[in-house]
């Protein structure tokens, strides 16, 4: 028994590696993302336009509501790779540009990747 500990240890430190590895290439298919939900194309330029300048987009998500601005709906949420592929080619921190979405416009912030 003791004559093939060395194999054994080196075959558990082979699969931690490749363990390890994958992980770090894995792709997630699920992110956390913020949303400003525009009621109309006027609103989804004006604050675009906020936020292509600098403008926090927390910020811009409060002024927007305050203004009458947003459609209901919730302000953060989980999209798939399926419903969102920009998203995944993206950093945390992105904030992407009006999209027309159904009667209005969203603009999305990425927030993380799920694992």
């Amino acid at each position: 028994m003791w004559r093939d500990t060395p194999q054994y240890l080196g075959e558990l430190l082979i699969w931690e590696i490749e363990d390890y590895l994958s992980a770090q290439t894995a792709q997630p298919d699920r992110a956390r993302v913020a949303f400003i939900r525009l009621a109309d194309e006027a609103a989804a330029v004006t604050i675009g336009a906020e936020l292509e300048t600098g403008g926090s987009f927390y910020a811009a998500a409060r002024r927007a509501d305050a203004l009458g601005m947003t459609l209901p709906g919730d302000m953060f949420g989980v999209v798939t790779r399926d419903e969102h592929p920009e998203v995944f080619k993206a950093v945390p921190g992105t904030t992407f540009p009006p999209v027309r979405d159904g009667d209005g416009y969203l603009i999305l912030r990425l927030v993380a990747f799920e694992p």
